[in-house]
């Protein structure tokens, strides 16, 4: 059993959304385990993690599209743990557009508060006001086969937005978008909050839609969040080995070293050099010398064409070296491929970069940005 508390308590203002202990099943499957978060009012959360790892399962039971066998959910100090999902104050976007295909932009809108008994001149200030947030006003007339892509998730948002709700629950609503319109929308979707100022929780497995829309990142795996957290912190101080490797891209490098004493400091062994550690700040006081360790690297904290640190060469041991294996121009930079020991390395070079495949490089890593896991449990030391 995992008994899961995240207090997002130190971004201003009342709790919002609170899961407390929650616990859904599917059959024999645990998808999650008496699981709890709070989310602040206001907060931009986004759930992050691979497929599988119930951040959608989670987002469901919020919306209640999925019961809860277990636990309690409360929006803006409601429990609505067995209340109807329309009755929840909540406005969802699907990754499916889901739009009627013979009603018009603005009947797409409108259509959920026309059912409810709304009169009709308030539905058509509500679409109005969504529209122009939306930058939708020109198209109110068009049905669904004249818009492109991002438009037609544009209306699903402003479906959401008439409602008039404090929270909006997205479910990886640009994934079957392309490449640009992912971008864009996304700074619309940002706009928007910064607009509005309601809660809002979105699902994504890609990790550039979380560090570029979210306040907070909660990183789930197998039902339990891993970490919470800004996505300054969540990238630079990784509790684990798994949420280091869950973002950047290229992926955190992880070679595998040694935690040692040497001159009375302790320093991470790798190959036949030593990176002391005078910089490196532990997470757990209980850090000591001569254990196994995972030491990750992201590609932009290496440095090309410099030897290590002095104390490498006051052991008498070399500088860091190796052969260029691949090179990836990304435009903006460029990303070199090496190996340590057989484990392959990426360093973010410049994109005016010259270096070829077989070239011999040095680098150094910046001791202070690195990070040191356990090797056994993959926790941050």
């Amino acid at each position: 059993m995992n008994v899961i508390q995240h207090k997002l308590a130190q971004w201003p203002g009342e709790t919002s959304v609170s899961v407390r202990n929650l616990t859904v099943s599917y059959g024999s499957h645990v998808a999650l385990d008496r699981l709890s978060i709070d989310v602040a009012r206001g907060l931009f959360l986004v759930l992050l993690g691979p497929s599988g790892c119930g951040k959608s399962t989670l987002l469901n039971a919020i919306a209640g599209l999925i019961d809860a066998h277990a636990g309690e959910i409360w929006i803006s100090g409601r429990d609505v743990t067995y209340a109807e999902p329309k009755d929840r104050g909540i406005g969802m976007v699907f990754q499916s557009y889901a739009l009627y295909p013979r009603m018009t932009v603005a009947q797409n809108m409108g259509f959920g508060l026309k059912i409810s008994g709304m009169p009709k001149p308030e539905v058509a200030r509500r679409v109005r006001q969504a529209a122009e947030l939306l930058r939708l006003e020109k198209l109110l007339s068009r049905l669904p086969a004249e818009l492109s892509g991002g438009q037609r998730q544009r209306v699903a948002i402003g479906r959401a937005l008439v409602r008039h709700v404090d929270v909006f629950l997205f479910d990886e609503p640009l994934s079957n978008l392309d490449a640009q319109l992912r971008a864009d929308l996304r700074l619309e979707i940002k706009r928007l909050h910064l607009a509005l100022g309601n809660t809002m929780i979105y699902v994504t497995h890609d990790q550039v839609e979380a560090m570029t829309l979210a306040d907070k990142i909660a990183i789930m795996k197998d039902g339990v969040i891993q970490q919470t957290g800004s996505p300054t912190e969540v990238y630079n101080r990784p509790v684990n080995r798994f949420v280091a490797s869950f973002l950047g891209s290229p992926s955190m490098s992880f070679l595998a070293g040694r935690l040692t004493s040497w001159e009375g400091r302790l320093a991470a062994r790798l190959g036949n050099c030593l990176l002391p550690l005078d910089g490196y700040s532990f997470g757990r006081s209980d850090a000591r010398g001569d254990i196994e360790v995972t030491v990750g690297i992201r590609p932009e904290h290496v440095r090309l064409g410099e030897f290590m640190p002095a104390v490498c060469r006051d052991a008498g041991m070399a500088p860091l070296r190796g052969e260029v294996t691949l090179v990836e121009p990304m435009g903006a930079e460029t990303i070199i491929w090496t190996e340590l020991g057989g484990q392959p390395l990426a360093i973010r070079a410049s994109a005016d970069a010259t270096l070829r495949v077989g070239d011999q490089i040095e680098f150094a890593p910046d001791v202070r940005r690195v990070s040191l896991f356990d090797a056994t449990s993959g926790e941050r030391l």
